[in-house]
C-alpha cells in the first residue's frame, strides 16, 4: 500500500513535484505523464496574463499548482508574489524562494 500525501486537505498519490522551469513548454505534459506528477511548481513571472506564450497552457488539466516566489528578494516581495499566484487562480499553495543578494 502506497502512502498518500495529504496538503491542506487534498490527497495526492506521487510525492514527485515536477519544476517547470528548465525545458521546453512543450515538454510538459509529457513530463508530467511519464513522471506521474500530480503538482507542478511554477514560477509566477512565467505565467503570463498578456496574450503570449503561456505555461498554464501547457499543463494538463487536474494537475495542481504550486506557484513559487522565485524572484523575490524579501518576504514582503514573496508575499505580494503569493499574492498573485492566489489571485491568478493557482490556488492556497506556495513554494517560498528568496534570493538575497
Amino acid at each position: 500500500m502506497q502512502d498518500k500525501l495529504i496538503l491542506g486537505g487534498h490527497e495526492f498519490t506521487s510525492r514527485f513535484i515536477l519544476g517547470s522551469g528548465k525545458y521546453n513548454l512543450n515538454l510538459i505534459n509529457a513530463a508530467v505523464e511519464e513522471g506521474g506528477a500530480e503538482i507542478i511548481t511554477l514560477a509566477i513571472r512565467r505565467a503570463n496574463t498578456q496574450p503570449s506564450e503561456n505555461i498554464l497552457d501547457f499543463i494538463p488539466k487536474g494537475v495542481t499548482l504550486l506557484p513559487n516566489t522565485s524572484g523575490a528578494r524579501n518576504a514582503d516581495e514573496a508575499v505580494r508574489i503569493a499574492r498573485l499566484g492566489r489571485e491568478m487562480g493557482c490556488g492556497d499553495f506556495v513554494k517560498i524562494e528568496i534570493m538575497h543578494d
